[in-house]
């Protein structure tokens, strides 16, 4: 291999790495998928990768190159994440050179969100009314929720950059809190923490935090440690601003309304179930033709949870459920040659335990210390659960490649 051939293929190596980092790939994949990549080229390379840089090192015969890349965390968006896999397949094959998949990444990582503004807003408004019908209420809960959900939608519409945007979350979550016990003035049967977690569902970390633990469990101990943390800071900001959010509302009163609402029936989540794991699509941002993948993964995965819960409890509930989805993502990734995660992270997306870490921090403000370390504890069983369970399936079903 001559030297121009062995820079080319390094240079290429740190844009793919830096285009799975900005698609908010787990640092355990991210680091196997490139030495992956460097036994293909013939390059012997050492990745380490943390939420916020990118140290590797290459080295072919009496050639070495340390780089150092400094990157910024990004959330999951699966369509990029597809189209990184193609580009380095193309290259990889032969049938790409290596400066048209350098150009080909560029374009992906600098592409807009396929989905527009009213699609996030209608997100943000399904995730509320699903998640509300999951976890069970009235029907005042659910139009309640509803309207939360369009609110904090619609709000999200003009998020702030700099450091207001570091805000973001607890800004949310006042909104949100002062508009439900506003609400709940008016209704006084209206499950006020219900309704507050169902408006603001989509900005809990529960993901974040399954990654977390995830990366811990690989012995990826700083990233998984640094991703735990920013998880446990973002339910913090919603928890705190929550917390505003009702000591405001307590400043006003006015009379209630003698309104009464029924239960939710339980075969209404059987229409809410299918149309909550659709908007997954657009939560994680997938390509509009994987619609169906993400909508199959997302039912299915949160059956197997329920029927694991049903016969073995919660804890192992989840992780057969999660068990289910890891080998059912790999065989999905053998039977369409595409990345995993597509089926993976929609199929955990709605098991993931972050309402459960924001009421125990929720708790811990009520200063119910006690109640706060259970719900803690019980975030992290479900959550390791989750992903041993993962584990298990890739044990059951041998990937197809580290993505």
């Amino acid at each position: 291999m001559e030297r121009n051939q062995f820079l080319r293929r390094v240079k290429f190596i740190m844009k793919f790495g830096r285009a799975l980092h900005a698609v908010g790939s787990p640092a355990h994949t991210l680091e196997a998928t490139m030495q992956d990549m460097c036994q293909l080229f013939g390059i012997k390379g050492s990745i380490v990768s943390l939420p916020t840089a990118i140290f590797s090192s290459f080295s072919y015969e009496d050639e070495e190159i340390t780089k150092i890349e400094r990157v910024e965390p990004m959330g999951v968006d699966l369509g990029k994440l597809a189209k990184v896999d193609l580009i380095s397949r193309e290259v990889i094959s032969g049938q790409m050179s290596y400066e048209d998949g350098n150009l080909k990444l560029d374009e992906v990582l600098t592409s807009q969100d396929p989905y527009g503004k009213r699609f996030r807003v209608v997100c943000f408004i399904i995730f509320a009314a699903g998640f509300m019908v999951l976890f069970g209420g009235t029907w005042g809960d659910f139009f309640a929720a509803t309207f939360v959900g369009a609110l904090i939608g619609f709000l999200s519409l003009f998020r702030p950059i700099g450091i207001v945007a570091q805000l973001f979350e607890a800004i949310v979550a006042v909104v949100a809190a002062l508009v439900t016990y506003l609400i709940s003035k008016l209704i006084p049967d209206l499950n006020i923490g219900v309704v507050i977690l169902s408006g603001l569902i989509i900005f809990m970390p529960g993901l974040y935090i399954t990654i977390a633990i995830a990366e811990i469990a690989t012995q990826n101990l700083t990233s998984g440690t640094s991703r735990l943390v920013g998880g446990a800071m973002i339910l913090l900001k919603l928890t705190f601003g929550v917390f505003i959010g009702s000591k405001i509302a307590s400043w006003f009163h006015f009379p209630s309304l003698n309104m009464t609402f029924d239960t939710i029936p339980s075969w209404v989540a059987i229409i809410t179930l299918p149309i909550t794991a659709l908007m997954t699509t657009v939560h994680l941002k997938a390509l509009r033709s994987d619609w169906k993948w993400v909508t199959v993964a997302g039912i299915f995965g949160f059956c197997c949870a329920k029927i694991g819960a049903k016969y073995l409890g919660p804890e192992l509930g989840m992780f057969f459920g999660g068990a289910c989805v890891g080998a059912m993502s790999n065989i999905f990734a053998r039977l369409m040659n595409r990345p995993s995660s597509i089926f993976q992270f929609p199929g955990i997306l709605l098991l993931v335990p972050g309402s459960v870490g924001y009421r125990s921090l929720s708790f811990l403000f009520e200063r119910d210390v006690l109640g706060g370390l259970d719900t803690a504890f019980s975030m992290i069983t479900l959550a390791m659960s989750l992903v041993v369970g993962i584990f298990l399936g890739n044990i059951l079903v041998k990937p197809r490649q580290s993505l």
